[in-house]
């Protein structure tokens, strides 16, 4: 007997021997992923991100709902915050600590890196159905809801504007705190226009509820679109009606940016590498989540329009996958020597 468990218990070792294991120096313990305020799509996605991660791999997530990166920038530093979710115009401006982030960053930018593109934000300007408002040029001499205190948001609303040929000195601008004020401030009949908005966002079913709802159509002819790219990043998406999408009354065209997943540079390799792997094996669980994380698949993750550099541990993923070409090694290379 005492043979019998002699061998048992070798056998046992030699099977953990055998099994590959993760250093535990290599994986945090505790994943802290910084996102926009609860009722953003920001904090959706990071939700969906936690939930994933934290249910796939052997570390634990937990979100940090803050005012915005700005809020969550500085902890990236001190790791406080190991990832975080935001448009790719934050993105860029904290890496390089530029605008905003000049002064918060002391110049020298945020230690970021890019893990995976997610999903995109479809935006417009909500007016209510019964305006006589149907495109971008109409809103000159209107009053636009704006001077808005987050500048990428108010960099959206000016962008917008410039697709119809408005500048934002031909409007009379009416300010708001929050996107959500924005669209009620149409609703109370104190703007005639919303400052930029996303697809899916409750209060546009509010307004739809109340006056009815029409986001306008992007313009998509070259010279529109540059006038938009000028300001704020982005590409047109074309949209049709359907649930989620409250406002699009036809099939139309609106502004669409990236929402980055993002780490702090010195994450170690090996999380950045699980959190890419686990995310790309299960995105269909990330679907589950939320409606609109059904649009985020593996041909997302990696993109040749990214604005930051990727992180060493994800692109080794993303070569075990195919995915990463001679291109996005130049393009990784030009994003690295951005860096003032």
């Amino acid at each position: 007997m005492k043979i019998f468990l002699a061998f048992t218990l070798i056998f046992g070792i030699l099977l953990a021997w055998s099994i590959p294991t993760i250093p535990a120096q290599q994986l945090p313990p505790i994943l802290n992923i910084g996102t926009h305020p609860v009722g953003s799509f920001f904090n959706v996605v990071g939700t969906a991100v936690a939930t994933v991660v934290g249910k796939q791999t052997p570390m634990k997530t937990t979100v940090k709902p803050m005012a915005g990166p700005s809020a969550w920038y500085p902890l990236i530093k001190t790791q406080e915050i190991d990832l975080g979710v935001l448009n790719c115009w934050d993105a860029e401006k904290g890496y390089l600590g530029e605008s905003t982030y000049s002064k918060l960053s002391g110049g020298k930018g945020f230690p970021v890196r890019l893990i995976a593109i997610s999903v995109n934000n479809a935006i417009g300007l909500a007016v209510a159905a019964d305006s006589g408002i149907y495109k971008y040029s109409d809103l000159k001499g209107k009053r636009v809801a704006g001077n808005l205190p987050t500048p990428s948001l108010q960099l959206q609303t000016e962008a917008l504007l410039l697709n119809g040929g408005v500048k934002w000195s031909e409007i009379t601008p009416i300010p708001v705190s929050s996107v959500a004020e924005g669209v009620k401030v149409v609703i109370d009949g104190r703007s005639d226009a919303s400052a930029t908005c996303a697809i899916g966002m409750p209060i546009i079913e509010e307004l739809h509820a109340k006056k009815g709802a029409r986001i306008l159509p992007v313009d998509p002819s070259p010279e529109a679109i540059s006038r938009v790219k000028a300001k704020f990043p982005g590409y047109p998406e074309k949209v049709t009606p359907g649930p989620g999408r409250t406002g699009v009354e036809k099939e139309q065209y609106l502004w669409a940016y990236d929402i980055y997943v993002i780490a702090r540079e010195d994450l170690p390799d090996e999380a950045a590498y699980q959190v890419a792997k686990v995310l790309w094996e299960n995105y269909k669980d990330l679907g589950a989540i939320h409606v609109l994380l059904k649009d985020w698949t593996t041909d997302k993750f990696v993109t040749n329009e990214a604005l930051i550099p990727y992180h060493p541990g994800v692109i080794k993923f993303y070569k075990e996958k195919r995915v990463w070409t001679d291109e996005m090694a130049k393009l990784q290379e030009a994003l690295s020597s951005k860096k003032k």
